[in-house]
Parts: structure tokens; sequence; C-alpha cells
């Protein structure tokens, strides 16, 4: 009986182990503890997530080919909440900005890409008075980087953006960290 099981499940285990090893091997360096989403739509690792009343901020990184990757900023908006796009063409204070680092470990590929694109509207609001892209709905954010060394760092920058209809200043103090092989974007900690 012992040798009948055997020659059923050996099958079954060999079939189970056919896959492409190099299929896995993000997954792999992945720190479970770490990752709080993975979104197989997009192959965006997220990391870190900060809520409020009126949005929700994903950070994360998509790998690309080579040495090159995204750093992904997913805004979620609720309750009506709204803020001015990168792809404002009038120079307003509170548009949306991520300041990130060009530094000899990781540089800046491009600019920023929004998905999907903010469509520029007449807003008569006294501050406003003209053309403006408003982002009204869930947005995520492109940035391509490319990673100049496989060494561990740490770099820092920064999300401000001003949130509508509170009108409040929303400043988000970022980290970008290589870490064993792989790349991590999160909100720096407090503190630090």
């Amino acid at each position: 009986m012992k040798y009948l099981f055997f020659l059923i499940t050996l099958p079954l285990l060999i079939g189970c182990n056919t896959g492409d090893p190099e299929n896995y091997k993000d997954l792999a360096l992945l720190d479970k503890s770490e990752l709080i989403l993975d979104d197989r739509k997009d192959h965006t690792y997220y990391y870190d997530t900060i809520t409020t009343d009126e949005y929700q901020i994903k950070l994360g990184v998509n790998k690309l080919r080579g040495n090159n990757a995204e750093l992904v900023i997913s805004m979620e908006l609720s309750d009506g909440a709204h803020y001015v796009s990168p792809n404002a063409k009038r120079n307003f204070s509170g548009k949306f900005t991520v300041t990130l680092p060009d530094s000899e470990e990781l540089s800046i590929v491009d600019g920023m890409e929004e998905v999907p694109p903010s469509v520029e509207e007449y807003d008569e609001h006294p501050f406003v008075d003209g053309l403006v892209n408003w982002v009204r709905q869930d947005t995520k954010y492109f940035q391509k980087v490319k990673l100049n060394t496989d060494e561990d760092f740490y770099l820092l920058g920064e999300l401000q953006f001003v949130i509508e209809p509170k009108c409040t200043l929303e400043k988000v103090r970022l980290s970008i960290r290589q870490v064993g092989g792989y790349l991590k974007f999160t909100e720096q900690p407090k503190g630090c």
C-alpha cells in the first residue's frame, strides 16, 4: 500500500515543481512582514499605506527589466476630496509634487506618469479663476528610476499637495532604500 501511495504522489510532486524559477525570483526576495498588498494587475509590490479621512496613499515598487524600476504612488480619494495634478500648466503652490533625490545610487528617468491622466477644466473659484487639472478620482503615479548600484542604500524624498476642499497642505516624507538586492518605497519613519 505504501508503494502505491508513493507511485501516485511522486508525479504530483514533480509536476508542482516545474515552474520557471526566474518568475519567482522577486517574490523570494520580498520580506513578507513588509509587504502589505501584492497588486498582480500592475505587478506592483506595495510596502506602505498612509490613511486619512480624505485619502489613502499606497507606496510601492514595480521591478522592470535590468536595473530599472518604477516607484508607484497610488492615491485613493474619498468624500469628494481632490487636489491639483502635477500636470497642471499653471503654477499652483499646492500642486501635487514629488521630490526625489538624484544620487549616485539612483537616477530619475523621464517624468512622472499619471494614470489616468487628469483633464483640464475651468474653475470659477476666486483662488483658481481659470483652467486647472483637478484630480478627482483614484490615480496612480509611476516614476521610473535606474539603480546604479547593487549595494544597500537609503535616500529621502517628499510628497506634497493641498487636499481640497479641506484646503490643508499635506506633506509625506518618503524613504527609498535598497536592502538585500531589492528596492523598497515607504513613508519615512516618524522621528527620523
